[in-house]
């Protein structure tokens, strides 16, 4: 609703700005405002204020036509004419908050897979060191020669998965690599598949509002400059009173004004729409626009799977030295006495493995007790970090169901009043075609209940077969194609060009 109550006059120049500065740069011809306002979706009045400052800025060559509108074009391209250090460190400026906001992005999607992965490889580092220092000194504790029988008994192991990962490799196809190529080709960069199993890949209509409004202009432009209720209820998908509010609003932001037809029919009217120059149709026969479903992430499902049983493995080991660390243990010089100065002891049992964690890390910083680094470093930071990478995909997972199901509600309802809008004599709610789960709500009843409500709202009827009868929508329709019928587009054309900028008097 925030976007309802925002005045059109309350908005960022330079975000105005930079729509029609993209427009003009996609788009080759000429364009008027209506023109302008129909493919970038801003309110009129912002169209008209800044691209008067565009056009000075990027040197527009202007056409004014018999009918006073302005035709803007660029044929020498896009390039500001200010010069000088002031414009040049305001461009550079944006360029540097831009840049600074990829960097600050990249950083921190690589801070969390450092976090992720390197833990991991950590904790199974000292994993593997514990457990080889474990097999010598069982070695050297049966009678073999320091440690050697362990050494050669890992060297072979290592020696034997060294030797199955070359043999495989070796007797793969070109195919096979082929294919595996392919795949690696199309993997997502690491450190944005964790981002994305973590935050997700934003909301793909987090543009919606513009996205309406270019269907709504779209329609307005080519059914002649009229819009009825009931095909704004289609349109948008609101519910009725929300609809009323939003056509008040375009009123004020696109120049309408509410009518009455001689039958009494409440009608809209965009006159300053028509006045355009492109007169493509953009509605593709009354098409609607349809909210997506947001996935949880684009990444495959094992990808994510994978992630979690790495998390899931970092919160083992966070969790273990962290208790571990609050613990008590017994002095290590006094269980081993002179041999813990000389070499890494191995402790069996629970807490044997950090114990030896312990040691080597005493030996490697030098400290005679880094039980608080271990606290901290191995403990509280590697478990807070895998709580919260747990957490929030946790957390937003269910706000994105409900997102979802709004959507899901929102494209059944324009899907439900389109319906009702082509056969106002009798529709029934199971008749109502639903191919797309975008449009599929989990509630079976939504269907229904939406007729209900448009029944309520237009004064419609239920039927004895289930069905229901929308006699006024039937009238507004009937109305519609009168008050269409009688406007002339010619009343609108541009005429001819009476004044170009780019004339050169002699």
């Amino acid at each position: 609703m925030s976007a309802i109550t925002k005045k059109v006059y309350d908005y960022e120049p330079s975000r105005v700005r930079d729509s029609l500065i993209d427009v003009f740069r996609k788009r080759r011809g000429e364009a008027t405002t209506a023109d302008l306002v129909a493919l970038t979706g801003l309110p009129k009045a912002q169209v008209e204020a800044e691209v008067k400052a565009v056009s000075d800025e990027y040197g527009a060559r202007l056409r004014v036509t018999d009918s006073g509108e302005i035709l803007y074009s660029f044929p020498r391209g896009m390039r500001s004419r200010y010069r000088g250090l002031g414009p040049a460190l305001s461009r550079g400026w944006k360029a540097f908050k831009k840049g600074a906001a990829a960097v600050l992005s990249f950083l921190f999607k690589v801070w969390i897979v450092v976090m992720l992965v390197g833990y991991f490889v950590l904790f199974l580092a000292l994993a593997l060191v514990a457990m080889l220092a474990s097999v010598a000194g069982n070695s050297r504790d049966s009678g073999g020669s320091r440690g050697g029988g362990g050494a050669i008994l890992t060297g072979r192991l290592l020696n034997s998965i060294v030797n199955i990962w070359l043999y495989s490799e070796l007797f793969k196809t070109p195919e096979q690599r082929a294919r595996r190529e392919q795949k690696r080709r199309e993997k997502r960069p690491l450190h944005k598949a964790i981002f994305s199993f973590v935050f997700g890949d934003g909301d793909p209509d987090s543009s919606w509002d513009t996205i309406e409004k270019k269907a709504f202009v779209a329609f307005v432009q080519s059914s002649r400059g009229v819009i009825t209720m009931p095909e704004f209820l289609a349109l948008t998908g609101l519910k009725p009173l929300e609809a009323e509010e939003r056509i008040n609003r375009y009123l004020y932001e696109f120049e309408g004004s509410p009518e009455v037809s001689e039958g009494g029919t409440l009608y809209f009217f965009f006159p300053a729409l028509l006045r355009r120059k492109d007169k493509i149709d953009r509605t593709y026969g009354f098409s609607i626009p349809m909210k997506r479903i947001a996935p949880f992430s684009a990444n495959p499902k094992k990808a994510n799977t994978t992630f979690c049983v790495i998390n899931g493995a970092n919160i083992l080991f966070g969790a273990y030295f962290f208790f571990q660390s609050l613990a008590p243990h017994a002095s290590l010089a006094a269980i081993y006495g002179p041999r813990y100065a000389d070499r890494l002891v191995t402790v069996s049992g629970f807490d044997g493995f950090y114990l030896f964690v312990h040691q080597l890390l005493g030996k490697l910083a030098g400290a005679a007790d880094p039980a608080e680094i271990l606290l901290f470093a191995l403990g509280a930071v590697p478990l807070a970090f895998s709580v919260l990478f747990y957490l929030i995909p946790a957390l937003r997972s269910r706000r994105l169901a409900a997102r979802n199901e709004r959507a899901r509600v929102e494209n059944l309802r324009r899907i439900a009043y389109r319906a009702a809008w082509d056969s106002p004599d009798s529709i029934r709610p199971e008749s109502i075609s639903v191919a797309d789960d975008a449009a599929r709500p989990r509630d079976g009843r939504a269907a229904a209940r939406t007729l209900k409500e448009l029944a309520a709202w237009s004064g419609g009827e239920p039927l004895a077969d289930g069905s229901f009868s929308f006699a006024e929508i039937a009238r507004v329709k009937s109305e519609a194609e009168k008050i269409r019928s009688r406007i002339d587009p010619a009343d609108y054309e541009l005429g001819e060009i009476s004044f170009d900028s780019d004339s050169r008097v002699p």
